[in-house]
């Protein structure tokens, strides 16, 4: 079968737990957006106290592909454009401060957070509108920041003809290696939860057909030029958000039309507890009611289906991205959940971390949160020998 995962045997003694150091991504309406206002990058703080004291090796890192690169008049990534200097510096400030605190031991696996979208400036029969976004838009600062609206990556989303596509995004991935890749670099995420958009009014309308399609030929044109710079493993998300109950439903066939030089795709997968089995992380109602095996269980677990397939398959797995309200019945499901990773080998990124995350419920940086933090702490110095599958 197409893309197994035979190029990642020789990764050994993965970290079984780790975290999503995500702030750099939040409030993406907004381009670029300031730092400290829209968006954080974490601190010193920040990492000494994930790190270095509670013992985290394995970070996924959620940043906005428009705070990356340079922009247009538009607001779009310019075609061929350089790496933004104050993106490269910080994350490279990020990268000294995570191996002082690992000892150089940490994984991290830069996750471009773009859902195959871009925010473009707001338009109106073919023009520019330049409408500015009132205070209460745009982090109580008012008049500064143009309106946006979000267009696929793909060949018609600039006005001015100058669209940024499939080539452009993988000149993006090869400047990204260029000016980013470091040993602890696990390896580079190709972009978060692509889904369709039914609304044929919505300035990112496509159908689910028409994202499988534009999701398949984009990541097949990023992997023929990244691999021109680095055979580092991928991690791929799956369609409909990532869903990992649904990846037998909606993402089937992304493992034999997804060609990887390297052969060494990882599978990533998302899910949440929601007690009303949608996953989608609102976590909406009573939430002392998750169920215990709301993540395990073979019938209608959030996570059970993928580990059946992946093993079938022979699909190298991740999650991207689970995570828990606070609460007794959540932390049980959790639990349950973490002990079976280390059964199915697959690892695993909680969300969410960083600076600023403290306004989602299921943030590790909440006061609320402090019984989570204690129980997931001992799985942060868990390893698994081998990548699930890859060594079948």
């Amino acid at each position: 079968m197409a893309n197994s995962s035979t190029g990642i045997n020789s990764l050994t003694n993965i970290p079984l737990l780790g975290i999503n150091l995500g702030s750099q991504a939040n409030a993406r309406q907004i381009v670029p957006g300031e730092a400290g206002t829209h968006y954080f990058w974490p601190t010193r703080d920040t990492i000494s106290l994930w790190v270095k004291q509670r013992g985290v090796r394995l970070i996924r890192f959620p940043f906005e592909v428009q705070r990356a690169i340079n922009l247009t008049n538009e607001g779009l990534p310019g075609q061929g454009a350089s790496l933004d200097t104050t993106f490269v510096s910080k994350w490279k400030e990020l990268l000294g401060w995570i191996r002082d605190d690992s000892n150089g031991e940490a994984k991290i696996i830069p996750d471009p957070h773009h859902y195959m979208r871009l925010m473009r400036f707001e338009t109106a029969n073919g023009k520019l509108t330049g409408r500015l976004l009132p205070a209460n838009e745009a982090g109580n600062q008012g008049n500064r920041w143009k309106a946006t609206e979000p267009v696929l990556i793909n060949d018609n989303n600039s006005i001015s003809g100058a669209a940024w596509s499939a080539v452009h995004l993988a000149n993006f991935h090869q400047k990204l290696v260029q000016s980013c890749d470091d040993p602890m670099v696990l390896g580079w995420g190709l972009g978060n939860e692509p889904y369709a958009q039914p609304n044929t009014a919505a300035t990112d309308y496509i159908t689910l057909d028409g994202m499988k399609t534009l999701y398949i030929n984009t990541m097949n044109t990023v992997l023929k030029y990244l691999r021109n710079s680095s055979k580092k493993p991928v991690f791929i998300c799956g369609l409909q958000y990532a869903s990992a109950r649904n990846w037998a439903t909606y993402s089937a066939e992304l493992q034999a039309q997804i060609v990887d030089p390297a052969n060494s795709i990882v599978w990533e997968v998302h899910g949440y507890g929601d007690i009303d089995g949608g996953s989608s992380g609102a976590y909406i109602g009573d939430n002392t009611q998750i169920k215990a095996d709301i993540f395990t269980s073979a019938s209608y677990g959030i996570f059970a289906p993928m580990f059946t397939y992946a093993s079938n398959n022979k699909m190298a797995t991740y999650i991207g991205e689970v995570g828990i309200p606070s609460t007794d019945a959540a932390r049980v499901a959790l639990k349950n959940l973490l002990d079976r990773l280390i059964t199915e080998k697959v690892p695993a990124t909680l969300w969410i971390t960083g600076p600023g995350s403290d306004t989602e419920q299921m943030s590790l940086e909440r006061p609320d949160q402090a019984a989570t933090v204690s129980l997931v702490t001992p799985y942060f110095a868990k390893r698994l020998s081998h990548w699930n599958y890859s060594a079948s």
